[in-house]
C-alpha cells in the first residue's frame, strides 16, 4: 500500500466492519467530499489478499470520473487502473489477462460504455476465461444505475453472480428522481408501509458526520431576492418576487428573469463573489476561484462576457457535449478537452490562477476543484439530486491550508431552494412505491445526455425555450437571508456580521453566516456591535455621481456609464436579436429566404414608426433604443398581429 494514503477514522471502521461480514452486495453511503474513492479502494488493497480478489473493475458515471478514478488510484495506493484513453490506438478494452501482464491490477469504464453494442457481454465473457469469482466490482455514484434501464441491465449483464466476489457501491446521494429501484436485486429495500420500499444503506456517513470531523469545510448560503420585470404572453409583469408569485409558473419565471445574464440580479451575484475573492486574496489566498452554474451553453457565453465587463477577469467555460467551444471561435469535438480544461484549472496556483469556471451540466458529482470557495446558482434547476451534487463541488478542502476554508453558495431566493439548503444535512432516503408504472425511455437522471435534452430541468420546468411567448425583461439584487446548520438567518443579522468581519474580526474561521447564527442566539453578543454598525451606516453617504439618463429594460446597468459607440454597438445588437424574435413569433414556418425578407421589412418599418427615414443612414445608440424598446411593445403583442403589415 502507498504510504501516502492515511485512512480516516470512518474509512478504517469501514474495512473493519466489511472484513468481519463481507457481503456478496454492499451500498457505502458517503456524503460528498467524504472520501468515498479512497474508502472503496482501501477496501480492496487492504482485503484483496484475504479474500483472494485479482482482479478490480471500477465503473464511475462520467467520461471526466473514469480518469480521475485511474489517477486517484495511482496517486494514493500505487495502482494501475486501466482507462478507455490510455492507449487510444485499440478499439476494445484489453482482456483482463494482458492488463495483469502488463502490470494493471484493474480497470475503470463508464455506465455509457457498458451499454453500447455488446460492451457488457463481452466485458462479461472476458472476466469468466479466468477470474471468474475473483473479481471486486466497485460501481461508484450507484443511483444511476436501475434495473429496470439500461445502466442497471448492463451492470447485471457485466458482473453476474459466478463473476464476481463481492460488488461495492458507493453513493453519496443514493435516491432517484423517478421510481424506480437501484440495482433492487442488489441492494436492500425495507418495507415501511403497503407497497412502499426504502433503500437501507449498509454503512452511512452523512455531511454532519463530515462536518464534525472536519474533514468538509464550514458551509453555508446566501438567498439573493430581487424585484422582476417580463413578459409573459401579452401581458408585462412588474415588481414581481419569490415571495409575492401565485402560482407555479410565477415562480418559474420570477427564477429565470433572475438568471438572466443581463439583469442585476446577476450583476450583484457576480459582484458579491468578485468580493469574497478579493478579500481572500489579502489573506493570502491568491487561487480562490468561483463556480458558476449556468443551464445552457447560450446561458455560460453570455455569463462569461459579463463576468468579463464587471471584474476585467476572463472566465473559462466546461461543457459536457459537443457544441461550439463558449471560450473561443472554434469548435468543441471532444468531452476529454472538458476534462483537460478542468485539470489544468484545478492545478492553477498563485496569483495568475483564474477566478472564474462556468459549469454547463460538466462539473458534476465526483469532479475535484479543490480551490473552489464560491458557487453562483444561476440556473434554474431545483432538483434536490443536482442541488446536492453541486454544493458537493465547493466541499473538498482548500489546498495549502492547515485548517478547512470556509466556503459559500449564492441561490436565488426560490422557495424551493431555500428549503433545499436547510435541508442539506437531512438524511435523505431513497422510498419507492411499486405500483406505480415505470417509464422504459427514461434513465432517471440523464447522465451524459445534454441538461437541456427535453426543453426541461429536473423538475420538468420549462428553461425559457424559444416557442414560449416569455421575455425576461430586468431584475434587482438584494442579499436576503443566510443559512447555515439548517438555521434561516435574518438579514439584519448577516448585515451586521458581514460588517464586523470587515471591520473587527478579519480572521473569523467560518462564514459571515456562522458568524450571524452566534449573534442570533446570543443577543447580548449581537448588541456589543449592533450601535456601532448603526453609526457606521448613517454615516456613510454616497460618492457615486447620479445619473440621470434611463437605462432601457433588460440592459445590464453599467451601460449608463458606457462611451456612445459602445452605446451603440450594444443597443444595435439587442435590436437585431429582438426583430428575429419577432420574426419568429409572428411567421413560425417561414424558410430560411422567407425568414430574411421578413427581417428587412421589420427593420424597415422599426425605423419608419420610430422617426428614422431609410435615407439615414447613421443611428445613434438612442435611435437604437428607441427601436428596441418599440420591439418589446410589438414582441408583447405578437399574438394579437396577422404580420409585419399590422405593425
Amino acid at each position: 500500500m502507498s504510504n501516502q494514503f492515511v485512512p480516516r477514522d470512518w474509512q478504517a471502521r469501514f474495512v473493519r466492519e466489511y472484513q468481519a461480514n463481507p457481503q456478496k452486495n454492499t451500498l457505502l453511503e458517503g456524503c460528498t467530499a467524504a472520501g468515498k474513492t479512497g474508502g472503496a479502494l482501501h477496501t480492496f488493497v487492504s482485503l484483496r489478499s484475504t479474500l483472494d480478489w485479482k482482479f478490480i473493475v471500477v465503473v464511475t458515471p462520467s467520461e471526466h470520473l473514469r480518469k480521475q478514478y485511474a489517477q486517484d488510484a495511482h496517486r494514493l495506493f500505487d495502482l494501475n487502473l486501466y482507462y478507455s484513453g490510455t492507449d487510444p490506438r485499440l478499439k476494445g478494452l484489453p482482456s483482463p489477462e494482458d492488463l495483469l501482464k502488463q502490470k494493471y491490477q484493474g480497470l475503470v469504464v463508464s455506465y455509457q460504455y457498458l451499454t453500447k453494442g455488446q460492451n457488457a457481454q463481452n466485458l462479461a465473457d472476458a472476466l469468466g476465461k479466468s477470474l471468474a469469482g475473483k473479481v471486486f466490482v466497485i460501481l461508484d455514484e450507484v443511483h444511476h444505475a436501475s434495473d429496470k434501464l439500461s445502466f442497471g441491465q448492463a451492470c447485471e449483464t457485466a458482473f453476474r453472480d459466478d463473476l464476481v466476489a463481492h460488488r461495492l457501491m458507493t453513493s453519496g446521494t443514493p435516491f432517484r428522481s423517478d421510481n424506480n429501484r437501484i440495482l433492487g436485486n442488489w441492494l436492500t429495500y425495507d418495507q415501511i408501509d403497503n407497497n412502499t420500499y426504502e433503500c437501507r444503506p449498509d454503512f452511512r456517513y452523512t455531511l454532519a458526520d463530515a462536518l464534525q470531523d472536519k474533514i468538509i469545510p464550514p458551509f453555508a448560503f446566501i438567498t439573493l431576492e430581487g424585484e422582476f420585470k417580463y413578459i409573459r404572453n401579452q401581458a408585462t409583469y412588474e415588481g414581481r418576487t419569490f415571495t409575492n408569485a401565485t402560482n407555479e409558473q410565477q415562480l418559474r419565471d420570477a427564477l429565470n428573469t433572475a438568471i438572466f445574464t443581463n439583469g442585476n440580479w446577476v450583476k450583484e451575484a457576480i459582484s458579491w463573489a468578485h468580493d469574497r475573492m478579493k478579500r481572500d486574496r489579502m489573506k493570502g489566498l491568491h487561487e480562490c476561484a468561483t463556480y458558476v452554474r449556468v443551464s445552457s451553453i447560450p446561458a455560460a457565453r453570455d455569463m462569461k462576457n459579463r463576468i468579463k465587463t464587471l471584474t476585467g477577469e476572463d472566465a473559462l467555460v466546461v461543457v459536457s457535449r459537443e457544441d461550439d467551444d463558449p471560450n473561443s471561435s472554434t469548435n468543441f469535438r471532444s468531452k476529454e478537452d472538458s476534462s483537460q480544461l478542468i485539470e489544468t484549472f484545478a492545478a492553477e496556483t498563485g496569483p495568475t490562477a483564474r477566478s472564474w469556471i462556468i459549469g454547463v451540466n460538466m462539473l458534476g458529482e465526483g469532479v475535484s476543484i479543490n480551490r473552489l470557495k464560491y458557487r453562483i446558482h444561476a440556473t434554474n434547476i431545483c432538483a434536490p439530486l443536482s442541488f446536492m451534487q453541486d454544493l458537493g463541488r465547493l466541499l473538498r478542502l482548500f489546498p495549502s491550508q492547515d485548517s478547512p476554508e470556509p466556503v459559500e453558495t449564492l441561490i436565488p431566493a426560490h422557495p424551493t431552494l431555500i428549503e433545499l439548503a436547510k435541508d442539506v444535512l437531512d438524511e435523505v432516503a431513497h422510498v419507492i412505491n411499486e405500483p406505480e408504472p415505470i417509464d422504459d425511455n427514461n434513465e432517471g437522471d440523464n447522465i451524459g445526455e445534454p441538461e437541456e435534452s427535453d426543453g426541461t430541468d429536473e423538475n420538468g420546468e420549462p428553461d425559457t425555450p424559444s416557442t414560449t411567448n416569455f421575455i425576461p425583461i430586468a431584475s434587482t439584487g438584494e442579499r436576503g437571508a443566510q443559512i447555515v446548520d439548517g438555521d434561516e438567518i435574518a438579514p439584519e443579522y448577516a448585515k451586521v456580521a458581514e460588517w464586523v468581519i470587515d471591520n473587527f474580526l478579519k480572521e473569523w474561521p467560518k462564514t459571515p453566516a456562522h458568524l450571524a447564527q452566534k449573534f442570533m442566539n446570543e443577543p447580548n453578543f449581537f448588541e456589543l456591535f449592533y450601535p456601532k454598525y448603526q453609526e457606521a451606516v448613517n454615516s456613510e453617504t454616497s460618492i457615486n455621481s447620479i445619473n440621470n439618463e434611463p437605462i432601457p429594460d433588460g440592459f445590464p446597468s453599467e451601460y449608463a456609464i458606457w462611451l456612445p459607440d459602445e452605446k451603440k454597438k450594444y443597443a444595435s445588437k439587442q435590436v437585431h436579436t429582438k426583430v428575429n424574435r419577432l420574426v419568429f413569433l409572428l411567421y413560425p414556418n417561414a424558410d430560411e429566404k422567407e425568414r430574411k425578407e421578413h427581417i428587412k421589412k421589420v427593420y424597415t418599418i422599426a425605423k419608419q414608426r420610430n422617426g428614422i427615414t431609410t435615407q439615414q443612414r447613421f443611428i445613434g445608440y438612442q435611435g437604437w433604443e428607441k427601436i428596441y424598446s418599440w420591439l418589446l411593445d410589438r414582441i408583447a403583442h405578437a399574438q394579437d398581429l396577422k404580420g409585419t403589415e399590422d405593425l
